[in-house]
């Protein structure tokens, strides 16, 4: 009887281990970019409220380093309007916005792993646009040829 008590602690023992080591890793024990492991994205320009005019840059602070989609890095898409069918993908933390009507318009970004699929960090800025590039907000019909 006395073998099977510690058979059962050791067993027990390495299961608290287990499941604490389990945990961990699933609340982001391992990762960087911030204390509660959740990722995030901002967008630090243009700021909300902003009035820009064509062409303009946007700049994301992401929590996690971005990157080619071949690298395995996670990117940005960022879209007008809700119109998230047009969506371009940036893969550094700035690009250029070159072809938007002038108007009021809400920029989406949301943060999406290698793959495309949606990481749970998203932000959106109202920005007022100057000029422009004709009535279409999101520039063409059809969503934008990227190489994919």
């Amino acid at each position: 009887m006395r073998k099977t008590v510690k058979t059962w602690r050791y067993v027990a023992g390495a299961a608290v281990g287990l499941a604490l080591a389990l945990g961990l890793t699933a609340c982001g024990g391992g990762q960087s970019g911030g204390s509660s492991g959740a990722m995030s994205v901002s967008v630090s320009e243009p700021t909300a409220g902003s009035t820009v005019a064509l062409p303009f840059s946007v700049r994301v602070d992401s929590s996690v380093p971005l990157g080619a989609t071949s690298t395995g890095r996670h990117h940005v898409h960022i879209w007008f309007d809700g119109n998230a069918d047009n969506y371009q993908v940036v893969e550094s933390d700035t690009t250029q916005i070159t072809d938007l009507a002038a108007g009021q318009h809400t920029m989406h970004v949301s943060l999406r792993n290698a793959n495309h699929s949606a990481a749970g960090a998203e932000t959106e800025v109202s920005i007022t646009v100057t000029g422009g590039a004709g009535p279409n907000p999101t520039g063409s019909a059809a969503p934008p040829d990227y190489g994919y």
